[in-house]
């Protein structure tokens, strides 16, 4: 397993351009929302990044540049996001089946073969076997979106 490169040109010319894409942005926006309301009663809206409700430490001691991908991932959010993986992974990357694969543990974005589309595992150095091997227990179909609910409250876990 290998996980699609997010950096560099790939980022620029393939991802940056879909940012602003209203099907992105609204996909993000309802299912990253379900997240923060339920988290802490908290609005995500539009022109907001997953990073501003990061408060695990991660990204800490990491040396160099701060990749610009790491502005879309939040720790323990991945259910929450996955949806917003995939519509960006069909429209940066079109000629892939891509679909979503997922568990309790995990949710992230496969080609079906050997590459995952995958913001937070990526960005916290988890090898891509290991985000493959956490996620694959339920297997939706190509360019089938996870279902989202609101998430529980810190208080209540």
């Amino acid at each position: 397993m290998k996980y699609y490169k997010l950096t560099g040109s790939n980022w620029t010319k393939k991802i940056m351009p879909h940012l602003s894409n209203e099907a992105v942005v609204n996909t993000l926006v309802s299912d990253f929302n379900k997240f923060t309301m339920g988290r802490w009663n908290e609005p995500f809206t539009r022109g907001m990044l997953p990073c501003k409700f990061e408060g695990h430490d991660w990204h800490l001691g990491r040396k160099g540049r701060r990749p610009r991908f790491w502005d879309y991932c939040k720790h323990e959010a991945c259910h929450w996001l996955v949806n917003f993986s995939l519509c960006l992974a069909m429209l940066a990357v079109p000629r892939r089946p891509w679909r979503i694969i997922t568990s309790k543990a995990h949710s992230t974005v496969w080609d079906g073969a050997e590459t995952l589309f995958e913001f937070n595992f990526n960005a916290m150095g988890i090898s891509a076997d290991e985000c493959f091997q956490l996620a694959h227990k339920r297997e939706l179909k190509p360019g089938t979106y996870l279902t989202t609910y609101l998430t529980i409250p810190y208080y209540e876990l």
